[in-house]
């Protein structure tokens, strides 16, 4: 017998919890209350109460799939809670099997001990259902749970329906249409490269794809701000209703040119789910870009099944978290004018405040005007004033004595590197120093360049970069 119950109540990997949620297997070894003469089709099948449920089973064949050996966890709501179950779901085979799927995990779960305790699992039709305590989602789990031969039945007082993920809510949506419809014009087809044939590479190690691949749809939206779609995972969302959308992008035109609407929906996803009770004034986005948050604001929401929908009226972001400051760290450089790597030094040591940073040294290179390159890609269209901090001359470096290094910075019109700055770097200065201020031509690519004295002499050829800092002048 003991052995029966232990294959019974075994756990796979569908099954997983969250913080503070109890050793699965310990719960269980403690479960005696198991049939081993019934599976669940067959004990479904013997409850009055079940009849239903018990018929849209059989309808969808999952009574057959609950007959067989495999271990189950069944939450079947009761005659009287499909009662009101909308005729749309019961009238559609499609639906119907993925209402049944909705109420069915692949693994058999013990009944909670703590009104707390939580857990996550996966259901049969590929959405995550949240059970807390004796409740699974928004029903009620009435009574005990019963355990048999291949898997645990709980019975239920409320029909829970599929819930949209955040994203299908986003683009089947109607509240915010502006929104929604741009977000859904940045789908395309790529090459489906899990399933095209590779035939070659380039001098890059680019895959070269046989002809007439397969195409796949794919958003951008997914892979630049935040795949929606997941269902393992949390997400808040916010969706601006059209004039809050117009007026939020306004303010973005003159300094995101073309790319407005882009600038503006990047930051609407956040990674968590907040209820409505838990949210606080401020959010941060996937971008790490704050969210106001104003509770009046909000107009509607949706619990979806990854997450929280807000529909809100208005959500005005501070012009400096759109606009913001950046840094091009020296220690992250996108190329060199020539392999230097025995003369480049990628440096971690101590400011005059005991506090750790990361820099770039190369010395004694030995080319005249030698350079370093640096990228920031979608820099907005906003005069910055750009400051440099440089540190050389403390204790184990070469360089003690004063240099000069100069920034280069691509122009887009004339297509060359225009002297940006001229700087002398004098030993231990540990401040940020004023370089001067730059205004982009367009949005875009940001492509400087760090460049050394037109020398080839050791000491004076030095290029040494802790960061350049970009601050914006906003009204």
């Amino acid at each position: 017998m003991k052995k029966n119950i232990l294959n019974t109540l075994l756990i796979v990997s569908s099954l997983f919890f969250l913080s503070g949620c109890k050793n699965a297997m310990d719960e269980h070894l403690e479960v005696t209350n198991v049939d081993n003469t019934v599976n669940l089709s067959e004990k479904i099948g013997s409850q009055a109460n079940l009849s239903k449920f018990n018929s849209f089973l059989k309808s969808t064949g999952y009574d057959l799939i609950l007959a067989n050996s495999q271990s189950y966890t069944v939450w079947a709501p009761t005659d009287a809670a499909l009662a009101s179950l909308d005729a749309s779901i019961s009238s559609d085979p499609a639906k119907l099997k993925d209402f049944v799927a909705n109420h069915i995990s692949l693994t058999t779960i013990a009944a909670s001990k703590g009104v707390t305790d939580t857990i996550k699992v996966n259901l049969q039709n590929g959405k995550v259902a949240t059970v807390v305590g004796a409740n699974f989602e928004e029903a009620a789990i009435v009574g005990q749970g019963q355990f048999v031969k291949n898997g645990a039945l709980y019975t239920i007082d409320k029909a829970v329906a599929t819930k949209l993920n955040v994203w299908d809510y986003l683009i089947t949506s109607t509240d915010s249409p502006l929104q929604t419809s741009y977000i859904s014009s940045l789908t395309g087809l790529v090459i489906d490269s899990a399933k095209a044939t590779i035939i070659g590479y380039n001098t890059n190690g680019t895959p070269i794809f046989a002809p007439n691949p397969p195409m796949v749809s794919r958003n951008t939206y997914w892979s630049t701000v935040a795949d929606l779609r997941t269902e393992n995972q949390q997400f808040t969302y916010f969706m601006i209703q059209d004039a809050g959308y117009t007026a939020e992008a306004a303010k973005l035109t003159s300094y995101y040119p073309n790319f407005t609407q882009s600038a503006l929906v990047k930051d609407l996803a956040v990674r968590g789910l907040y209820t409505a009770d838990k949210l606080p004034d401020t959010l941060i986005s996937t971008r790490g870009v704050k969210i106001p948050i104003n509770k009046a604001a909000i107009q509607k929401s949706y619990r979806a099944s990854n997450g929280i929908v807000y529909v809100v009226n208005a959500l005005p972001f501070r012009l400096k978290d759109k606009v913001p400051v950046f840094k091009i760290e020296g220690e992250r450089p996108f190329s060199f004018r020539s392999d230097r790597t025995g003369n480049t030094l990628y440096r971690t040591k101590l400011d005059d405040k005991g506090v750790l940073y990361k820099d770039i040294e190369v010395y004694n290179h030995g080319v005249s005007d030698y350079y370093v390159n640096y990228i920031y890609s979608q820099l907005p269209v906003v005069k910055y004033k750009v400051y440099a901090r440089v540190i050389m001359g403390a204790a184990g470096d070469s360089q003690v004595a004063n240099f000069t290094q100069r920034y280069f910075i691509y122009n887009p019109t004339t297509l060359v590197y225009d002297l940006f700055a001229t700087q002398a770097v004098t030993p231990l200065n540990y401040t940020e120093i004023l370089l001067g201020e730059y205004t982009p031509q367009q949005l875009g690519l940001l492509q400087l360049r760090l460049q050394s004295a037109a020398s080839t002499s050791q000491n004076v050829n030095t290029l040494i970069l802790d960061y350049l800092k970009f601050e914006p002048i906003l009204p």
